[in-house]
This record gives C-alpha cells, sequence and structure tokens, in this order.
C-alpha cells in the first residue's frame, strides 16, 4: 500500500512539472492572464509607497490597498512594455533605491528594488486592451 502511495505521489508531481504549453517568450502568468481595461480613474490620495520612490508622470495609481504588511499599488504606465521597463528601472535607481533584479520578456516585466527600509517588486504586463499601455503592479513591504 505504502509503495502505491509513492508510486501515484511520484507520478503526480512530474505530471505537474512543465506544462510544456507556453510559447516560446510568453510565461505562464501572461498566458493565463486576460486583457483588461486598464485606464481607470486615478486614486485619490498618497498610495503609500516608499519615501523617495519615484511615481513618473507616465504611470497613473488606480488602486492601492493594504495586504498585511505588503502595500499593493495598481496603475497602468503610458507606453508599451519594453519602454516602461527601460524607464521604471532608470527612476528607481535616479530615486536612490538599489535594483536587485530585472528581467524583461515579450509580454511582461519585473524590477525588484531595495531601499527607504522596504523591498518589492514591479510588475509590468502586457495586459491592457489599449494599445501602448502597460498594466502595473507595484508591491512594498518592509524589510
Amino acid at each position: 500500500m505504502l509503495a502505491l502511495t509513492l508510486a501515484l505521489a511520484v507520478g503526480f508531481v512530474a505530471g505537474g512539472c512543465g506544462s510544456g504549453g507556453e510559447k516560446k517568450g510568453e510565461s505562464a502568468t501572461s498566458a493565463t492572464e486576460s486583457k483588461i481595461n486598464c485606464r481607470a480613474a486615478a486614486f485619490k490620495g498618497n498610495p503609500g509607497l516608499p519615501a523617495k520612490f519615484p511615481i513618473p508622470a507616465e504611470f497613473v495609481v488606480t488602486q492601492s490597498t493594504l495586504e498585511g504588511p505588503t502595500r499593493v499599488v495598481i496603475g497602468y504606465w503610458e507606453s508599451a512594455i519594453d519602454e516602461a521597463h527601460r524607464e521604471w528601472k532608470d527612476r528607481v535607481t535616479e530615486a536612490g533605491f538599489k535594483v536587485t533584479f530585472d528581467e524583461l520578456e515579450d509580454h511582461d516585466s519585473e524590477v525588484a528594488y531595495d531601499g527607504s527600509g522596504r523591498t518589492g517588486l514591479i510588475q509590468l504586463r502586457d495586459r491592457c486592451n489599449e494599445a501602448d499601455v502597460t498594466y502595473v503592479r507595484i508591491t512594498s513591504r518592509p524589510k
């Protein structure tokens, strides 16, 4: 009985590895996300990002929530994903934050940062119905 249980467990784990359904340059996350209308009314008030965190003119905050100790800010950037990635990375560095990781792919991008006693991630996704508009999700949590 134990041997049968172990065999089933190994088969289940092995079957879950690598779906193989993604196209080249497409992550599983972007493949499953549906397109949305990103342009929405601007968030009123302070979004709660770290002190000196850049909020460029091209970025519009539409939502800010607290999930436990993590601040989550949602919005959109008025350009395509490649330009948005370069600009975020440059602005974060210019503001005195350390970029700890960054990656740009065809349909998504990440810029991880550390500074002002916080760490976080700027996630950019090509999931907007509007042309040349990029979905933005920023997380910020205490160190």
